[in-house]
């Protein structure tokens, strides 16, 4: 395995660990495990831990920066082929799949927010992270509502990562896409 391809098991076994875990459960030897490595792996990579939380975390907005640009290039394409309605309707679509599909990033991204509230380490950590999931709904919103400058970014996305949360923690139903899409369209 080339040292890239090692490097990058290593940090999605870590965010793994991190959504499934937390913290505490994500030890260098657990990463190798999940990582399917020999013992060592991750402390050659990565000796301290911080510095393995600190890079499955930049890895993490890396993933969720992708998640987002393909979100944002087919609602584009859905506007333009089948008009606003079909876009939100996708919108909706794909925040409800991303519950299950994206489970483990999800998770991961609480966990690692709330260790940056938590600790002095990781400061800054969870504004990134809620940035880079952030961006889709500023993105949407601001085309829903035809470029408002005063759309509701932090209420919709405050609710998404509720209804999100309550799903995750088997605290509430899973979301559909109509609830989804019905968040938008209630907050313009």
């Amino acid at each position: 395995m080339a040292r890239t391809d090692r490097k990058d098991a290593i940090l999605d076994a870590a965010i793994g660990l991190i959504a499934t875990l937390g913290l505490e459960g994500t030890t260098h030897r657990a990463v190798d495990r999940a990582a399917g490595l020999p013992q060592g792996s991750t402390s050659y990579h990565f000796p301290r831990k911080t510095g393995l939380i600190l890079a499955a975390a930049a890895r993490l907005e890396g993933h969720l920066s992708e998640d987002c640009d393909a979100m944002q290039a087919e609602f584009a394409r859905r506007v333009a082929e089948s008009g606003m309605d079909a876009a939100i309707a996708y919108v909706g679509e794909e925040l409800a799949g991303y519950a299950d599909a994206s489970r483990t990033l999800f998770l991961a991204r609480m966990e690692l927010t709330l260790a940056a509230a938590r600790h002095a380490e990781f400061e800054g950590l969870g504004a990134r992270l809620t940035e880079a999931a952030r961006r889709p709904i500023a993105f949407f919103l601001k085309l829903i509502s035809g470029g408002r400058e005063d759309a509701p970014v932090e209420t919709c996305a405050g609710l998404i990562d509720g209804i999100a949360l309550a799903y995750a923690t088997g605290q509430g139903p899973r979301p559909d896409a109509a609830q989804m899409a019905t968040v938008f369209r209630a907050l313009l």
